[in-house]
């Protein structure tokens, strides 16, 4: 059974991983991580010595760029890019026929040698087509998964598709994996649960999931006798501390709500007193985060131009984004920066409530 790139979730499907000749369908909400799934499942088969597919509606450089926020590579000669612009193939979400026929033609090449299709293009083609050609094109593409030694793992938007058509991809598909956020309050968890998985005894539990230097992590949780989801993942003390931390915020490490609080205080900086336009406010680059929080730099820079503990947990929670921008001083002629993910409900109600409590105190 070919692994899923996350030796936990192998586990939960039965210890070996993912069923063969199968076809998997990833659904979550926007920005909580999907791709990322697929990074790890496309460069486990790379490191076995699978061939992998990747389809995708951005360009090969976006998703490089991706992968390296989450410390992955697909960088490799057994790997075909099928994307927008910068790949082998070029990707014309509108000519399902083509994109099938070429997918199909690829399939037909590798003779008996496995290989993996990542695909993220299953919500724009649901969006541009008729429910009908759509329908028929994922059902040829999982007849063409099953008629080779072959895998997919696809994506899918939550909230975008009416219910119906979600619950027919679901029915369609092999298997599936639904990734949510609890929320209590001001308080959230990203969580991952098993919806079916064809020849495999899974359990449906939800596991918490973060991001680590290794990889992804799972972890077991659960509801109390009190309703309440319980798990044994580090939360902040609720309320506003001392040091202006927002209350109900789940991060595990002081340093990282540190960060967090200076992204949000940037953000109303930037946004109410200095009136810069919601796309244009609270970036900030690591230098000047680290100066301005007194967290050791060393937090923000890994090895090899990766990312630091303190970037990597403030990036699996969710609550903040990064971006290159170009032409400035960097490597490469280009610097990162960081603020908070403002376009996500949960984070503007958690600046709003640091906006409230600014106020108060002056």
């Amino acid at each position: 059974m070919p692994s899923s790139g996350v030796p936990t979730l192998d586990k939960i499907l039965g210890g070996n991983g993912y069923p063969e000749r199968s076809s998997i369908l990833l659904i979550g909400p926007p920005g909580i991580s999907k791709e990322e799934f697929g990074y790890w499942f496309a460069q486990s088969g790379l490191l076995e010595g699978d061939s992998c597919l990747y389809v995708t509606r951005l360009s090969k450089h976006e998703v490089e760029q991706d992968e390296r926020t989450f410390q992955t590579t697909t960088s490799s000669g057994s790997l075909v890019w099928f994307a927008r612009e910068g790949s082998q193939i070029k990707l014309d979400i509108n000519d399902l026929t083509g994109v099938l026929d070429q997918i199909r033609e690829l399939l037909g090449q590798s003779g008996n040698h496995r290989i993996r299709i990542v695909m993220d293009i299953l919500s724009p083609v649901l969006m541009l087509n008729p429910p009908d050609a759509s329908y028929r094109f994922a059902n040829q593409l999982i007849e063409e998964v099953k008629g080779h030694d072959a895998m997919l793992l696809a994506t899918l938007e939550e909230g975008m598709h009416p219910p119906q058509t979600q619950v027919a991809m679901q029915q369609l598909f092999d298997g599936f994996v639904e990734l949510s956020l609890y929320k209590a309050g001001l308080k959230i968890l990203p969580l991952l649960r098993v919806g079916k998985m064809r020849g495999t005894n899974t359990d449906q539990e939800y596991y918490t999931f973060s991001f680590t230097r290794t990889g992804i992590q799972l972890k077991r949780a659960f509801l109390g006798d009190d309703l309440q989801l319980k798990t044994d993942v580090p939360q902040a003390e609720a309320g506003t501390s001392g040091g202006g931390t927002i209350s109900g915020l789940i991060l595990a490490g002081t340093d990282a709500r540190k960060v967090f609080d200076f992204l949000v205080k940037s953000f109303i900086d930037d946004y109410m007193a200095v009136r810069l336009a919601i796309e244009q406010s609270g970036w900030r680059t690591r230098m000047i985060i680290s100066k301005a929080t007194g967290v050791a730099r060393s937090s923000f820079y890994g090895e090899e131009g990766r990312f630091g503990p303190i970037m990597k947990e403030l990036l699996s929670s969710g609550l903040v984004e990064t971006r290159f921008f170009l032409g400035q001083r960097g490597r490469g002629g280009e610097v990162i920066k960081l603020r908070i993910a403002y376009e996500k409900e949960f984070v503007k109600r958690l600046a709003a409530e640091a906006s409230r409590n600014a106020g108060g105190s002056q």
